[in-house]
């Protein structure tokens, strides 16, 4: 078992670190995405409410301009107690509103201006309600009069004068109070605004981040595909590529390092190399299959089947010159075998074929055609100069013996030879050589025999 080294260390690395960026951005986008949440939250909701409030609280003290004005120009007592449920509401609502406020805002000292410049107006409305009382009950007195009073007439001027220093007194209150509400409007919306830039530079911080941990991540994906790309696919390619030839040669697969492809590419190489050793012994077999199938394993000549084949296919050739065939048999073979064994007899023969062989002339044709019988043709040679060569080889055999454990082996070979016939075929020539061959073994043997033309051959013409 392979510890875990190597590939799987470095592939368990590169994953290792694209996982941790990848859940680096996850956590930092979920962050980001908090805090954004968690403020707008805040702005929906907190600051939105400080935001209507207040605007609330600045109607509310500006209906108070309002209110004074319906009291100022209030005719008769139920108009002007109207006035006053009104002034009285919105005092009222003032103070809700200036809680809720500070409620939010968590600094009640803060709005101690609005409730003092609030009851200092209403004091003065207080004062001013007085007055238009005064006013209306004066003018009523002055509508009953059938000529006007003097008296009640000044009175109704310095009621008139009194009303006219309040109302410029309410108008400072009023102002004071819109001031008042206004700095907190003014400084809700300020809040809300550095809330959200605040919110900005953070999310503006958090991108960056983002950008930072994508690009890390898009490093690490590089990283790991040209990790793989060179350690794997190119490894992989490169091994597909030697063993996509037909004949893979062990030296063209790369078998360094230590990891996993490294271990099974050394496999490859040696399955390849054995894969050529066999193919090489197969080869080897193969030849000498192909040689055996048509030569004589023992003499190492044709064979009979390689002979008549040879002849099958070269009939046309043949048919368009001159040759002749030829009978050669071993004499007295079976003695050679009963006195001495097989294995001199296997000798005999393979020193009787040498000596033939290298008689016959360059071009002729020569096969083992039985057990110590040997065919030859001889083509483009006339029967004289086949008659000579053949001559020369049963004397080359007869003068040397075979050298064997005890002594020397003498033999000595009988010899048919035949023309061409006209109008016959090779087969006829082969017949009729071997005839020649008996012919010379019931003359005596260690002889050459000619089988001259008869009448009764084929295309001979009888005179």
């Amino acid at each position: 078992m392979h510890p875990v080294s190597g590939l799987t260390a470095r592939t368990a690395v590169l994953s290792a670190v694209m996982v941790g960026v990848t859940l680096a951005s996850i956590v930092l986008a979920l962050n980001t995405f908090a805090k954004y949440r968690e403020a707008v939250g805040y702005l929906a909701d907190r600051q939105a409410q400080v935001l209507v409030t207040t605007s609330r609280l600045l109607q509310q003290s500006e209906g108070m301009v309002a209110s004074t004005a319906m009291l100022l120009l209030a005719d008769d007592h139920l108009a002007r107690r109207q006035a006053m449920f009104e002034i009285a509401d919105r005092k009222e609502w003032i103070g809700r509103l200036v809680e809720d406020l500070a409620e939010f805002r968590k600094a009640p000292e803060q709005f101690d201006a609005i409730y003092d410049a609030r009851d200092r107006l209403v004091a003065n409305l207080e004062t001013l309600d007085a007055l238009v009382e005064e006013r209306i009950d004066l003018r009523l007195q002055l509508e009953r009069q059938a000529l006007p009073d003097v008296p009640t007439l000044a009175q109704l001027a310095r009621v008139e004068s009194g009303i006219a220093e309040v109302i410029r007194a309410a108008r400072t209150l009023t102002t004071e109070l819109s001031v008042a509400v206004g700095f907190h409007l003014a400084a809700a919306r300020e809040e809300a605004q550095q809330r959200v830039r605040s919110l900005a530079d953070e999310t503006q911080r958090s991108a960056w981040l983002l950008k930072a941990s994508g690009l890390a991540a898009l490093l690490a994906v590089l990283a790991t595909v040209l990790f793989i790309q060179r350690s794997v696919v190119g490894r992989l390619s490169r091994l597909e590529l030697a063993l996509r030839c037909e004949r893979p040669r062990p030296e063209e697969i790369d078998v360094q390092g230590r990891d996993e492809i490294a271990r099974v590419a050394r496999t490859v190489h040696r399955y390849v190399d054995r894969i050529n050793l066999n193919e090489q012994r197969i080869l080897t077999i193969n030849r000498e299959l192909d040689f055996l199938a048509s030569h004589d394993a023992l003499t190492r000549l044709h064979n009979r089947r390689y002979f008549e084949q040879a002849l099958a296919e070269g009939a046309e050739s043949l048919l368009a010159g001159d040759y002749c065939a030829a009978m050669i048999d071993i004499d007295h073979f079976k003695q050679v075998n009963d006195l001495h064994g097989h294995a001199v007899g296997d000798r005999v023969i393979v020193q009787v074929a040498g000596l033939i062989r290298d008689g016959l002339p360059d071009g002729a044709l020569l096969a083992r055609y039985g057990g110590e019988e040997f065919a030859a043709l001889l083509p483009g040679v006339d029967m004289e100069s086949a008659r000579e060569c053949l001559e020369r080889i049963r004397q080359r055999v007869a003068d040397t013996p075979t050298a064997v454990e005890g002594g020397d082996v003498a033999v000595t070979v009988s010899i048919g030879l035949a023309p061409r016939l006209p109008m016959g075929g090779f087969e006829h020539s082969l017949k009729a050589a071997d005839e020649s061959l008996y012919l010379a073994k019931r003359r005596g043997r260690n002889r050459l025999v000619l089988r001259p033309q008869r009448a009764t051959d084929p295309g001979v013409e009888t005179p």
